[in-house]
This record gives C-alpha cells, structure tokens and sequence, in this order.
C-alpha cells in the first residue's frame, strides 16, 4: 500500500514546473522518441498520448516505449501515462493488433461476455507493445442517430445495453492488467456537432441525463474503471457557462460527488476546437483545473506535423506556472491533483509488467468469435439448392458519411477524397 508520505516524497522533489509538468499528457509527431526527451527532462511531463503516427508496428512500438523509458530512467521519472485509443473503431498498430469488430458489433449480442474477452484482448496486446493505457471503452449512447462523431464507438443506443457492455469492457481491460479510461464524459451520444470543431450544446435535466447518459459510466465506475475523460459539451440545465471539460457544477458535483469517482479525470485534447475557438490555452488551462481535472491532454494538433507543436503545448506548461506565480491559480490545486496522480502511477503503473509475449492466432480466434456475434439475420436467407444468399442492406446511401467519420476523424483527407 503506497502510504502519503511517499507520495509527498516524490512531490517533494519536485520544482513548480516540474509539478505542473506532471500533470499533462501531450503528443509528439513521428516515431523518434527522442523528441520527447526534453518534455520528460525539464518539464517532467505526466502522460503521451500515442497513435499510429508515432508507431505503425509491434516492433516500433516497443522499441519506441523502451527508449522512453530509458529517458524517463536517465531522468529519475515515474512512468509516463501512455494512452492509446485501441477501441474497435479507432485501433492502433493497425495492420498487426487485433482490433476485433468494433463497439457497435459487440453492443448487439445480449451476453457481454464478448465484450470481456475482446477489451482483454486490447489489454494484453498494448501491454506486449509497451503501452499501459487504454483510451476506452466509449461509453457514449448513440442517442441521436445524426450525431457526427461517435456512431461505430458506442455499444448501441439503449442506455442499459451500453451500461452493461461498458461495465464488460472495463473488467476485461483490468483482467488484462492494463489502465481503463471511460470516455466521453457525460456523454457525446446525443449530440449534433463535434466537439474537434465546436461546442456542441445538449439540453437536459440531470434527471435526464442520469437516466440515459450518465448510465454508462456509472456502470464503469462501479466495474473500477481507473480513468474517466471529459467531453466539451456545453449541458445548461446543469452549468450554462462552461462546457463539462471547465464545469465544477459537472466534474465536482456530478462526477465527484453524485457518482463517487474517486480516480484521475483527463481532459480531451484541449487542442480541439471547442476549446481553441473559444477560449486562449491558459485560460482554457487554468479554469479546467480550477473544475476538477486531474491531467490535461494535448492530442489533436500533431497530425499536421507542425515544427512548432510542441512549442505550443510547452506553452500551456509555462502559462500555468505563471498562474500560479502570478496568483491567478492556487497552487494547492496543482497539489490536490498531484497527489492523485502519483499515488495512482505508484500503485498501478510502477509495478505493470509490459513487453509479454502474445498469442496473436488465440487473440483473433477471440475477435472471430466477437463478429460472428454481432451477425443479426433481420429478413431474407439462404437458398442452397439454388446457391443464392438474399441480403439486405438497411443502411441508406446517406448515412455513409456519418458512418466514415469517426474513423477518419480529420486524421487524413480520405473522407474528402471519396465523398468529392
């Protein structure tokens, strides 16, 4: 049992910068992990989040972790947070990792046991590549058929379904032994725009809200999921000021208090345009810590390759610090957020084993199982003496954008491509 006073050790150690350092999870671009040797060096960052840009392979994706660690060691650092959105929809080491049917598949069977065994899946190959976070389950309810963004990440539109399809994947990710993190809190199902564009605004009650939305990660919190991130949804009903990620009403009352999570709150990327369209970096920095987040993410902008990203996410580190100084931050919240941090990386990240050997032919017979699960026989059949399979698709033409979207996210200009 990590004790406070090794945990005060550890922050003890420790300057303003370094301090708030800590409590930041930003991208780099590429696959050389040297890159993030001054981030980890002189602002001893807390977390990275990693997509395929920085690792296509297994292989790149070990070597990768075991140079980060190698920084981390040479610099007496705790182990960074490393995330990855390895969800079924959206993968990771695509091409090589199990990535399975995907959420909407698993959300049609009524067994979760499926659910459990492809989410354990994700974990033990993630682990086997070095990563110890898993930026899932999506335990958004597809509410809204139009919503642009989440589609093929939810389990399903029934918020019982999705609770306990949520509540699966979170014990399959700890059976596995790897970090949980239910997304997108409190809820991005019901939504018509996207938030890497704007505030999307969603108008109800929280009795509302606790009945649909709310349910699943509910759900997860009771399965012990480790982390929870925020969605920048503005909810009036709730806080008409603030979208959730910058909401104490959301992050404090509900969250904290009505649904007793006690874990780490992360932010989505703060680089989206919800935040960037609205408000500067510091502020958005200062008044999301000042609501309750533990950790702040920087995400989105690296997929441009821009030579002055991480100069731009340094600046939100250097921003803080002078709120702080300057008065404008009380640095016992800096503190409060800290001591969740390194009590979790020292009780769950410190002992994690990582880089274990895979049954990658175990694995897919798991995700073979999941997607003949998730095959529903609506209407029609098969002829056999006459060699005929009747089929009907029950998506119209129109839908095919919305069903794309997720996947591409504006990572790529393929969307562009095939809808012009």
């Amino acid at each position: 049992m990590v004790t406070q006073q090794q945990v005060q050790a550890q922050i003890g150690q420790w300057s303003l910068q370094e301090k708030v350092g800590q409590l930041f999870i930003l991208a780099f671009p590429g696959k050389d992990a040297e890159i993030a040797e001054a981030m980890i060096r002189d602002y001893n960052l807390g977390g990275c989040y990693l997509s395929q840009d920085n690792a296509e392979t297994f292989d790149e994706a070990e070597r990768l972790n075991r140079t980060l660690q190698q920084i981390l060691n040479k610099n007496q650092r705790l182990p960074l947070l490393s995330g990855v959105d390895q969800e079924g929809a959206w993968g990771v080491l695509v091409g090589e990792s199990t990535t399975g049917p995907g959420n909407l598949a698993l959300g049609v069977a009524e067994q979760t046991q499926s659910t459990a065994a492809m989410y354990e899946v994700f974990g033990n190959e993630m682990r086997s590549a070095g990563f110890n976070c898993i930026l899932g389950p999506c335990c958004d309810v597809n509410l809204n058929p139009a919503s642009p963004i989440i589609d093929t990440r939810s389990f399903g539109d029934m918020p019982d379904k999705v609770s306990a399809h949520a509540a699966a994947a979170v014990k399959g990710l700890a059976h596995s032994s790897i970090i949980s993190c239910a997304k997108h809190f409190p809820g991005h199902g019901d939504t018509h725009g996207d938030t890497h564009r704007d505030i999307p605004r969603v108008d109800k009650s929280f009795e509302e809200l606790k009945e649909n939305d709310l349910a699943p990660f509910q759900a997860a919190i009771d399965a012990g999921v480790d982390l929870i991130m925020t969605s920048h949804i503005l909810y009036p009903q709730i806080d008409p000021n603030a979208p959730a990620t910058l909401s104490r009403a959301i992050l404090q009352h509900v969250l904290r208090d009505t649904m007793g999570f006690e874990g780490i709150i992360i932010s989505d990327s703060m680089n989206m345009g919800a935040i960037q369209n609205h408000y500067t970096p510091v502020d958005a920095a200062v008044q999301a810590m000042k609501a309750g987040i533990t950790m702040i993410m920087l995400s989105e902008e690296h997929y441009d390759h821009s030579d002055a990203y991480l100069d731009k996410q340094l600046a939100m580190i250097h921003g803080l610090v002078s709120a702080v100084e300057e008065g404008s931050l009380d640095e016992k919240i800096i503190d409060e957020a800290l001591e969740r941090v390194v009590r979790f990386k020292l009780e769950k990240l410190v002992p994690m084993s990582l880089y274990e050997p895979l049954n990658i032919a175990a694995n897919t017979r798991v995700a073979r199982n999941a997607a003949l699960g998730g095959v529903t026989w609506i209407r029609g059949g098969v002829d056999l003496k006459e060699k005929k399979i009747y089929l009907l698709n029950a998506t119209p033409h129109q839908s095919y954008h919305n069903l794309m979207n997720p996947v591409v996210l504006g990572r790529t200009k393929l969307l562009e491509l095939l809808m012009s």
